[in-house]
């Protein structure tokens, strides 16, 4: 029994297989720079949103410390001892307005109206539902 050797001609020639690594190699590329073009496009995309909340905070920043400059000084603990505290300066009088409610009006009663019902007798009620006629004369 001999043995034969049977040469197989290969999958790729060494060209073709150049080749392919070539154009793998080229579509990593393409797919890394349009990551990086789509990651460069998003790193400016909320700058002007930010923009205008700054501008927002720092008008706000500015509100704060002139409030918080107003309720250092004295002139607010004044009006504060005043209005809130009540407490007042020598010589000054406190005048307290007293509210007067005046009486409200009774409401007027409505004369009762009379009620059909007592001038009725029964019949008359029977004979309007079986009839559907006008009551005979008393």
């Amino acid at each position: 029994m001999r043995l034969k050797v049977i040469w197989r001609r290969p999958l790729l020639t060494l060209t073709q297989l150049i080749v392919l690594l070539f154009v793998i190699a080229a579509l990593i590329v393409v797919l890394d720079l349009n990551r990086r073009a789509k990651a460069g496009r998003l790193v400016g995309a909320g700058e002007d949103e930010l923009r205008a909340e700054l501008a927002v905070e720092t008008t706000r920043q500015v509100e704060l410390q002139a409030t918080l400059t107003y309720v250092q000084s004295d002139d607010y603990v004044a009006v504060y001892a005043r209005e809130e505290g009540g407490f007042l300066l020598p010589g000054e009088k406190r005048i307290v307005p007293l509210l007067v409610e005046k009486e409200p009006l009774p409401t007027p009663v409505a004369a009762p109206t009379a009620d059909p019902a007592q001038n009725v007798h029964p019949w008359q009620a029977w004979w309007q539902l079986l009839t559907d006629a006008p009551l005979p004369s008393q």
